[in-house]
Parts: C-alpha cells; sequence; structure tokens
C-alpha cells in the first residue's frame, strides 16, 4: 500500500484523530504503519515537541510499529485564506524523499498536512506535492457556521483540488441541529458531482472532553487535592447552585463531569460528591471545609479554588473547548466507534479504498 496522505479545510478537522484510528486499525489486522507529519503547525515550531507526532508515536509503538517521524520545522507564510502559500521544490523534494524512505519498512504511511489546501508547489505549475497514485483523504469540518450553498461550494473545490488521488471524502464535527442538512444533503449533493463521500461523523461531547490538567492550566487556579492522573477526562461542565432538584437527580444524570460551586457550600458539594463527580472547581477565594477535603480524598476527587466567581469561572470555560484535543485511548475508541457507524464500509473500507488507489497508481506508471 503506498503512502496515504490526509489534509483538511483547516485545523481542528479531525485529521489527527482519523489517522490514528486508521494506522491502529491496520496494525491490528497484522500491518506495520507509519506516521509522518510533514510540516509544524506554528511558525519555527520545534518539530520534536508537536503533540501530534508525539501521541500518534506513542500509539504506534503500543500497536507494534515503532515509528513516527517528526515534522520538519517549517516557517509558513499566509496565504489570503489563511493557509500554507505552498512548497517550494526543495521542500517537496525532501517530503518525498522522507515517505519513500518510509515506505521502504512499512506497508502503510500515514502522512498529515496541515492547512486547508491540498499541497502544490507554487513554484512548478500544477505540480503536485503529493505524488500520481497516493491516495488521498480530505477531511471536512462541519463546524464553522456557514451557509449549506458556502460549504458545499468548499467541498466541492477541495475535492476537484485533490484530483485522481481524492480517496474519500470525510464530514466531520456535524452539529447536532444539522445532521439532516449535512449527513444527507450535503452528500447527496456532492456524490451527484462523482465526489467519493464517505459519511458525516457529527460532533461528540467525548471528543470534546477536557483534562483536568487542561482546566487547572487555563482557569489559574490552585490545587487543594491534587488529581493521581492530571490526563483524567471530563466531558460535561455542571453549576452547582440553588437548584431544586435532588442531589441525585441533579448530579447523578452524567458520568465523567465536573461541578462548579462556591467553596462556602459544603452540602452541594458533598451532594456531588455522592455521584460520582470527578472534579469540584471552587469559587469565591475560600477553602473547603475539612470534611469535604476528606470526602473528596475517599472518593478520588480533585478539588481546584478558581479565582474569581462561580458565574466568571464557567463563562470563562467557553473558551476552553477550543483546546480540546484528540490525544488519549479513549477518545481513540469513540472515534473509531464513529467512524465504524458513519463512514461507508468503516475503516476498512477506508483502507481498501486507499489500496485500490495505490494499485491504480501503479498500473497507470
Amino acid at each position: 500500500m503506498a503512502a496515504l496522505h490526509i489534509v483538511s479545510n483547516g485545523p481542528g478537522a479531525g485529521k489527527t484523530a482519523l489517522a490514528g484510528a486508521i494506522a491502529r486499525r491496520h496494525c491490528a489486522g497484522g500491518g506495520k504503519a507509519a506516521y509522518y507529519k510533514p510540516f509544524s503547525a506554528g511558525p519555527n515550531t520545534d518539530p520534536d515537541s508537536d503533540p501530534d507526532v508525539a501521541y500518534l508515536g506513542r500509539l504506534l509503538q503500543d500497536s507494534g510499529s515503532p515509528k513516527s517521524e517528526a515534522p520538519a520545522p517549517f516557517p509558513q507564510t499566509l496565504n489570503s485564506e489563511g493557509g500554507p502559500a505552498g512548497l517550494s521544490e526543495a521542500q517537496a523534494g525532501a517530503v518525498a524523499e522522507t515517505i519513500s524512505a518510509l515506505e521502504a519498512d512499512f506497508d502503510l504511511v500515514v502522512v498529515e498536512w496541515n492547512g486547508p489546501t491540498i499541497p502544490t508547489i507554487p513554484t512548478v505549475p500544477e505540480s503536485p506535492a503529493i505524488p500520481a497514485g497516493q491516495p488521498t483523504l480530505l477531511v471536512y469540518s462541519a463546524g464553522g457556521g456557514a451557509d449549506a450553498a458556502t460549504e458545499l461550494n468548499s467541498v466541492v473545490a477541495l475535492g476537484k483540488a485533490g484530483g485522481e488521488n481524492l480517496a474519500g471524502i470525510v464530514i466531520n464535527n456535524v452539529p447536532r441541529y444539522r445532521r439532516r442538512e449535512m449527513g444527507e444533503n450535503m452528500i447527496a449533493a456532492l456524490r451527484q458531482r462523482g465526489l467519493p463521500v464517505l459519511g458525516a461523523i457529527p460532533e461528540d461531547r467525548e471528543m470534546l472532553a477536557l483534562t483536568l490538567g487542561q482546566v487547572a492550566d487555563y482557569l489559574g487556579g490552585e490545587w487543594v487535592a491534587e488529581p493521581a492522573d492530571p490526563d483524567l477526562w471530563i466531558d460535561r461542565f455542571l453549576i452547582g447552585g440553588n437548584i431544586m432538584d435532588s442531589g441525585p437527580n441533579y448530579f447523578g444524570r452524567y458520568a465523567n463531569q465536573a461541578v462548579i460551586t462556591r467553596a462556602a457550600r459544603p452540602d452541594i458539594q458533598l451532594a456531588s460528591l455522592m455521584c460520582d463527580t470527578r472534579f469540584l472547581v471552587l469559587t469565591g477565594g475560600e477553602p473547603p471545609t475539612e470534611y469535604i477535603r476528606v470526602e473528596a480524598q475517599k472518593r478520588g476527587a480533585s478539588l481546584l479554588l478558581a479565582p474569581s466567581g462561580t458565574l466568571e469561572t464557567a463563562d470563562a470555560l467557553g473558551g476552553l473547548l477550543e483546546k480540546a484535543h484528540p490525544y488519549g485511548a479513549h477518545k481513540l475508541a469513540r472515534f473509531t466507534e464513529l467512524a465504524e457507524g458513519c463512514l461507508e464500509g468503516g475503516l476498512d473500507g477506508i483502507l481498501a479504498r486507499c489500496q485500490a488507489g495505490a494499485d491504480t497508481g501503479r498500473d497507470a506508471g
């Protein structure tokens, strides 16, 4: 199988999650997979600290394919659309050499590109950085809020830019209120235009989950009871105010939750701790009572003192969702589940399409 290239309409579209799911499935079937990210996400980024490479490197090592290629440092220039202006011949040549070297040792090389366009070499007209016969997947994030006609035109333009290499289009992050519009109407319209749409994956709360460490760092809070595992994740916040429901009815509805409440309300804190709350964010500037400290320790819950009030803290957390990342075994499992249920043929179907595309490219060559 040749290299599989993954591109998108912008950052946060789901390329890394899809790359991880595909690579893991390939390894589970007895194959050997490598991951390569040609360029870092931002100007002058240290390639050795790229979190995508670190995550997928560990994932492949755990799967029996210990290879993940660090991205080359690339101070990107931006075009009017916010994406990379393009690759020079020297840069494209270096990328091609790296991919070829990986192909010699691995039967699948997953290549993740940054930016909203299919990579091209600007100094050589219509000369693609992705060689013919190397299949490409386009991940299109539908969470941008554009109207349906604009999004359709955008997907069509990106799909056509992929040319004969385009093995499939995955529409991702479809909001609940747009599932019919994006999951049925958009797919039908794209297929009428001859584009290989694999399906639409809905926006999912688990994929937007945050870690305890992320919340603490973002709020600038002070730990009262530090978590044993700062990477433990939560996927929803509840506000513990003057609620009318009983504690179990209100706090017992969800797993993997955090509760934001005043430090001076031990009654609310205790009610939430009785319902498997993982994380209490205490506001108002006061320390919790000793009883709450003991109960939190017994139940493995973490306590954080936030510097502001309850409503201010809740409002501040709205900006943290942008920092959600795809790293972690639970997110890999959840994305795999979503891909299997929403994409035509699931992950095995994607691998089969890519194999067919690679075979076609070799025959044409």
